[in-house]
């Protein structure tokens, strides 16, 4: 069990929490698995060219198929 101080401050987090509705999130395991991928619904349509290559290195060439899941 991780030590209390090893836990990350949840008000830290929200006070230096810049992100906004354009960006996109990857979450990857310590052994480079893809676990969770949040996308902005604007941009759904049609990705930027560096994110459907980090997407591409993941086996995945169709986000409408994703739903709303880990994927690891």
């Amino acid at each position: 069990m991780p030590k209390e101080e090893e836990f990350i401050d949840e008000e830290f987090i929200e006070e230096y929490d810049d992100y906004d509705e354009t960006d996109f999130g990857f979450i990857i395991s310590s052994t480079g698995e893809l676990k969770h991928l949040m996308i902005p619904e604007l941009l759904m349509d049609d990705p930027p060219v560096e994110i459907k290559k980090i997407l591409k290195i993941f086996g995945i060439k169709d986000i409408h198929g994703l739903d709303d899941r880990t994927l690891h």
